[in-house]
């Protein structure tokens, strides 16, 4: 039977990031739904609750009977501070294995230093559940380039975290599949067509922001 993963994203939409116009919640949310994808992908049943307090979340998640309740956050302390920080109940469970699973995978993909998993049962998404927690704090979004590197990394943030879930579980990981290419075929996606360069320019940061590779092309009426 599958194993069941409750994903929490953070709903923190008041703590802003240093870099890129956004905050907590969104990136969150974007990492949880990479996350998603990964874990149905490796064979798991999932929940992503992105709209119900932390309350009602760990109700829905009790009521599911979830094997595994993760939390997805990013952290902010006093602008210089970075790395991974994995939070668990105690440091002898399974909530805690699980946890190591996944900062074993995380922490040496994210460019911050200050990296541990650390129990910290007084946390409501911890003590609550029922499930084992594994609550991550990415890395430091007060510092502008961690902030950058997140909002530029939420696949491989979000496949980092199923990864880890699966060598936690001894599920085999099933990566992304490759892009298919062939020799004369490729794809382009267009957002919009401007007159004015500067009003194209406002729609390039814009997506840049919100981690896509995009850039400009002109062309000739």
């Amino acid at each position: 039977m599958a194993k069941k993963i409750y994903l929490s994203p953070s709903d923190q939409n008041g703590n802003r990031y240093a870099y890129g116009d956004t905050n907590e919640m969104v990136q969150c949310q974007r990492i949880a739904d990479a996350c998603e994808a990964a874990l149905e992908r490796c064979g798991f049943e999932v929940i992503n609750n992105k709209t119900d307090t932390m309350e009602e979340r760990v109700a829905e998640s009790n009521a599911w009977d979830a094997d595994l309740h993760v939390c997805i956050h990013t952290n902010a302390h006093n602008g210089v501070t970075t790395g991974t920080r994995i939070f668990s109940f105690d440091t002898s469970g399974e909530g805690y294995k699980a946890s190591r699973a996944v900062f074993n995978v995380l922490a040496p993909k994210t460019p911050g230093t200050s990296e541990s998993v650390t129990p910290y049962p007084a946390l409501y998404e911890i003590r609550m559940p029922r499930a084992w927690s594994v609550y991550v704090e990415v890395d430091f979004h007060d510092v502008p380039k961690m902030a950058k590197w997140i909002i530029e990394n939420v696949v491989l943030i979000g496949e980092a975290i199923a990864e880890g879930i699966c060598n936690y579980y001894d599920v085999k990981y099933v990566g992304p599949a490759a892009e298919k290419e062939t020799a004369d075929v490729f794809y382009r996606v267009q957002v919009g067509a401007y007159n004015y360069y500067e009003n194209a320019e406002a729609q390039l940061a814009k997506l840049k922001a919100d981690g896509y590779d995009a850039f400009i092309v002109e062309v000739k009426k």
